[in-house]
């Protein structure tokens, strides 16, 4: 968003990598980056730097999610499989605590007190209509269930995209993307601490010259992507939606793709 630009070391730079990989704070502080099997985060506005090796040879290091205040991050340790290990860390102080997290559940999200937003991996059959979420303090292997029924406000061919789980960090409770079953988003509903839907913040435009994604949040609001493609060339926009308003925040350079949406999930 201020033009910054950062290129990763070419030591540090993973061939086999995708840029997915990378992770951008919400405020656009920090900014990660896969070092061979390891992960180092960096603050953009200094020098200080952060490395994260895997705990053994065979194992890998990412970045899971960031909180909403970018106060916060999770990172996982991993092997391809379902070992996953996680660790949440203060960047602010460096400091390092594990995170007790079920094999069986994903984490999502980290609330900005800490806590972390997780799901069953199971494989839900589609459309996902209904998803439970655990929300649960960084110690704990159990946690408080929420459960989200957006059978009612969702069209018959829309689901809920379970990897577009944000925290809403003015009213307390999730921004929750939706869209077709072959992926495409059509909205973003806002849901209550407690799991009741209030309401479709944004409705996106089905047109096929258009596509829109979900990115995050941060002091502009909540942040989409809209990608159009003239004359054959690929042209995206960063847009701001604030309550009914929207408005566009910064017309990307051609060709452009955003690698880095801030504050998402995976």
């Amino acid at each position: 968003m201020g033009d910054r630009q950062f290129v990763i070391p070419g030591e540090d730079r993973n061939p086999g990598s995708s840029a997915m990989l990378l992770s951008l704070s919400p405020d656009g502080r920090w900014v990660g980056y896969p070092a061979g099997d390891g992960y180092v985060v960096r603050d953009l506005t200094g020098t200080r730097t952060m490395a994260f090796p895997p705990s053994e040879t065979g194992r890998r290091m990412a970045a899971w999610v960031w909180s909403a205040d970018s106060k916060r991050l999770l990172v996982g340790d991993f092997r391809e499989g379902d070992d996953n290990t996680y660790t949440l860390v203060d960047v602010l102080t460096g400091s390092r605590t594990p995170a007790v997290i079920p094999p069986a559940r994903t984490p999502l999200a980290v609330t900005d007190e800490g806590k972390i937003v997780s799901r069953d991996r199971d494989q839900q059959p589609e459309p996902i209509r209904v998803l439970t979420l655990t929300v649960s303090a960084i110690g704990e292997a159990t946690g408080r269930s929420v459960s989200i029924d957006a059978s009612a406000v969702l069209a018959q061919n829309e689901s809920l995209f379970p990897g577009s789980v944000l925290v809403d960090p003015d009213a307390g409770g999730y921004l929750l993307g939706v869209g077709t079953s072959d992926g495409i988003s059509t909205g973003v509903l806002r849901v209550a601490a407690d799991g009741r839907v209030v309401e479709r913040v944004v409705e996106l435009p089905r047109d096929n010259r258009e596509f829109w994604n979900v990115l995050g949040v941060n002091a502009d609001g909540l942040l989409l992507s809209r990608q159009t493609n003239e004359a054959g060339r690929q042209a995206t926009t960063v847009v701001a939606v604030t309550g009914e308003a929207s408005r566009d925040l910064v017309a990307l350079p051609r060709e452009s793709i955003v690698a880095v949406p801030g504050a998402s999930a995976r």
